[in-house]
């Protein structure tokens, strides 16, 4: 039976000549409003019949219902003495197996003892007729081995006779043949010799042309430097006037010495055969050293001249050793301050004041093929490939030094006034070079240092130079000629015997080879002959063994014979034993079947006794709600024939006496809006409810007597914030909502009366996820 909400219906008072019912919000009723004076007391008279039928049908029904229980009682209990004959019944079948059981079992251990017995007979046969076999074939193939070898003696006998005879013949003819290889191996010996002293003679004639065509290479370069026409720099006369004095403004003399350099080409043309490539600029030959520093004066000189300087720059020997020393320091230091570090550095080892020389540098790009960066304790490091630097790049870049020098009105002197022992570096670092101008001041040299002046050779001394370089290096490729063609006869009268020498080698090698597979062909007729004699000797044992392992098979099976016939018996005997079990047990299955039975039949009249238990208790709820049902019918009915009453009354009154009526009616109402019953509107309870997709759906039992459902929900547990569904069907969906999120559901079911809703109690809030 539901448990049903009950909500209370008062009324407060009756209104006379049209006023209505008043009904309290704790305790709602079904009250006269404004709209409700229109009931009749025909229609409560119908509900009270409605309400008595109800009562009646489920007084009958109650009735029945409690008549079949008493039967069903009944049938249970004879159920239940036929489960426990059953039961006993079944108890007896199966204490009757016990015996013919024990016998089987004996039975079969008797069989299986009598099976592994036969088996072992079997077995110990088998294994005697085999070793029978296996012996008879052992003496078979020792007397076919003697046949064998005898054969094999005869035979071997004949064929030593002729391998001897071949192995002679082909000793004699290695013996000729290593007399030969001697001669032949001393004459390469000689041959050797000849062929080393040829070889070194040409590496010697080629080391001398490659040493004259470098030096032809070099004396054609500084023949060529110095045929040069532009390793002077002609100055605009309006720098000329500004630099001694004549004219102030440096603005045309910037402009105008900015045209002549433009202008201006250079000594290393880029794509002569002059122009050298060089992988490292760092690393420049000495006669490009020079050619670099005799063209950075030529300019520095001629611009000196223009101007009127009487400043000198000389190159010496201790000058060109300063350049090597600072290239070398640079190169090695790490020190963010190269340049003053080097000169520190070169200066310390050649005994200089620091200070007594002065550096201006120009930086230039390098061609990078490839960077890399790496991270090392924190610190960054580049690192690259490079391409090649050709000899025009670097002297554009002294180019640049000095013109830049000259077109700053505060530096200008560093070249025009620069006086001392002269010569030009060329470093690196990262992805630049760098051409420094190294001035040492005369006055602060040391006695030891070489102040020997580097003159650039006159074009007849460089001409002369070559002409010898040419004829040096002629003569040099004439003489690698001379030795190239001795070398090449040496080396074929080498390679011919050192062919002979090799053929020989093989025809003794495979002579050898022959000898040795021939003897390895020879018949080994003592090793025959023990065999034989070891073999025959053997015979007499094997057939001794072969007449034991005959005996044993005999004796084996007539074991085998009668473990067969024990088994026949065990058989026979587990055979009855097992048909005695079979019985027995039939009658403990037949028994066990009609338990089963019994136990059914108890089991599903025990199931109807209770489901008419069930439906007892249900009707007589049932009942009980139905009277409250008609008493408040009843009730509601009074109400309204008080009404009634009341307003034929007034009709008849004078207006003087309306007040006095009036007062009298509500004390009436109020009287039996007291006595009146409580109106219950029936509640539901959820029968499924399912989450879904922002969503979910729930379905509950249909409830008697009501307008509606409404359903309310909330993500917390106390309901707040909740919102509210209402439906008159018994199944809602609620869409819009968030994804995988748990919410609380309650229901409760509300009933219509007189423009008045009635509700039950919400119920108890189950929880639902949405997906």
């Amino acid at each position: 039976m539901k448990k049903i909400s009950k909500n209370v219906l008062l009324v407060s008072s009756v209104g006379l000549a049209g006023s209505a019912f008043a009904v309290t919000n704790t305790h709602p009723v079904f009250a006269a409003s404004n709209a409700s004076k229109k009931t009749t007391v025909a229609n409560d008279q119908s509900k009270v019949k409605s309400a008595q039928k109800s009562v009646d049908q489920t007084q009958s029904k109650l009735t029945q219902v409690q008549n079949d229980l008493n039967t069903a009682n009944k049938d249970l209990a004879q159920k239940e003495t036929e489960l426990a004959n059953a039961k006993s019944t079944a108890e007896a079948a199966n204490s009757k197996v016990a015996a013919p059981n024990k016998s089987n079992d004996e039975a079969q251990s008797a069989l299986k003892q009598a099976q592994a017995a036969t088996d072992s007979a079997n077995s110990d046969y088998q294994n005697a007729v085999k070793d029978s076999t296996d012996k008879q074939k052992d003496l078979t193939d020792s007397q076919n081995k003697v046949t064998n070898l005898e054969k094999q003696l005869t035979d071997g006998e004949k064929n030593n006779n002729d391998i001897k005879q071949k192995v002679t013949e082909k000793n004699n003819k290695i013996s000729d043949n290593q007399k030969t290889l001697s001669g032949l191996q001393q004459e390469k010996s000689e041959s050797d010799a000849k062929l080393a002293s040829a070889q070194s003679d040409l590496a010697e004639m080629k080391q001398k042309a490659d040493s004259a065509s470098q030096a032809l290479q070099t004396a054609k370069k500084d023949l060529s430097s110095a045929t040069s026409t532009n390793e002077s720099l002609t100055l605009p006369q309006s720098y000329i006037d500004y630099v001694t004095g004549k004219s102030t403004d440096w603005d045309t003399a910037k402009k105008d010495l900015q045209d002549v350099v433009n202008s201006h080409t250079y000594p290393f043309t880029d794509g002569d055969e002059n122009d050298t490539v060089y992988d490292d600029p760092a690393s420049l030959s000495e006669s490009d050293q020079k050619r670099l520093d005799f063209y950075v004066k030529s300019l520095i000189d001629s611009v000196k001249s223009q101007v009127g300087s009487t400043s000198k720059l000389t190159i010496t020997d201790g000058s060109l050793e300063f350049a090597k020393r600072y290239t070398q320091e640079y190169q090695n230091s790490n020190y963010v301050f190269r340049k003053y570090n080097a000169i520190k550095s070169a200066s310390s080892i050649m005994g200089l004041d620091e200070y007594a020389v002065t550096g201006y540098d120009i930086a230039a790009n390098r061609q990078v093929t490839s960077r890399s960066i790496s991270i090392i304790n924190g610190y960054i490091y580049n690192s690259y490939e490079f391409g090649t630097t050709k000899m025009s790049e670097i002297a554009k870049a002294a180019f640049d030094l000095v013109t830049q020098e000259l077109a700053n009105p505060t530096d200008y002197n560093n070249i025009i006034n620069n006086n001392g022992y002269f010569s030009v570096a060329v470093t690196t670092q990262d992805d630049k070079f760098y051409v420094c101008l190294l001035t040492i001041n005369p006055a602060n040299v040391p006695s030891h240092f070489n102040t020997n002046e580097v003159v650039k050779p006159s074009q007849d001394e460089l001409a002369t130079a070559v002409q010898k370089s040419q004829a040096d290096s002629d003569q040099a490729n004439k003489d690698i000629e001379s030795a190239q063609s001795t070398f090449d006869q040496a080396q074929a009268e080498n390679q011919k015997l050192g062919q002979e020498i090799s053929d020989l080698q093989k025809k003794i090698s495979d002579g050898q080879s022959s000898v040795a597979s021939l003897q390895k062909q020879l018949t080994d007729t003592a090793k025959l002959q023990s065999q034989i004699k070891e073999t025959k000797d053997s015979l007499p044992a094997k057939q001794a063994a072969l007449q034991a392992a005959n005996e044993k098979v005999q004796t084996t099976q007539s074991k085998l014979n009668d473990c067969k016939t024990a088994l026949a018996a065990a058989q026979k005997e587990a055979a009855n034993t097992q048909s005695n079990l079979d019985k027995v047990k039939a009658d403990a299955s037949s028994a066990q079947q009609k338990l089963q039975t019994a136990q059914k039949a108890y089991d599903e009249a025990k199931k109807k006794q209770e489901k008419l238990t069930s439906s007892v208790a249900s009707l007589t709820k049932k009942l009980a709600y139905e009277k409250k049902q008609l008493a408040h019918a009843k009730a509601v009915l009074a109400l309204a024939q008080s009404k009634n009453a009341t307003t034929k009354k007034k009709s008849t009154k004078k207006s003087t006496k309306k007040a006095t009526t009036k007062k009298a009616t509500k004390k009436k109402v109020a009287k039996k809006v007291k006595k009146a019953k409580k109106v219950v509107v029936a509640s539901s309870k959820f029968i499924s409810l399912k989450g879904s997709k922002k969503a979910f759906v729930g379905k509950w039992k249909k409830s008697k007597s009501v307008s509606g459902y409404q359903v309310r929900y909330s993500t917390a547990s106390s309901m707040k914030k909740a919102k509210t569904k209402s439906t008159k069907a018994t199944k809602l969906k609620v869409s819009g909502l968030k994804s995988k999120k748990k919410y609380n559901v309650q229901l409760r079911s509300y009933r219509k009366l007189s423009n008045n809703t009635y509700y039950s109690a919400w119920t108890k809030a189950k929880t639902v996820k949405t997906r």
